[in-house]
């Protein structure tokens, strides 16, 4: 099972009209190409636990979620899963 390191990016999208006010959240990875996707979190709630289901605490999440929220983009540097984790929570195809 190979580990990846990489960058978790959160950004808020304010919709349009065709598409609902959501975050979106990718992962970029610090080498290698890899076939990564957008998740879409629709609200804050779907965020923390979208977060908390790649593995990080409840705490860390909110305060994520939290800075997203209130800021724009936010970067979560080095965050290392496996290619197994990332594929079950919709990053990587």
């Amino acid at each position: 099972m190979k580990k990846l390191i990489g960058t978790i990016r959160i950004q808020p999208d304010p919709g349009s009209d065709t598409v609902r006010p959501h975050f979106a959240i990718d992962f970029l990875p610090y080498s290698g190409r890899l076939n990564t996707q957008t998740v879409r979190a629709s609200n804050y709630e779907d965020l923390v636990q979208f977060l908390i289901g790649i593995r990080l605490s409840e705490d860390e999440a909110s305060r994520w979620a939290g800075k997203a929220r209130a800021q724009g983009v936010v970067l979560i540097s080095s965050i290392e899963r496996t290619e197994e984790q990332l594929r079950d929570s919709g990053l990587l195809a």
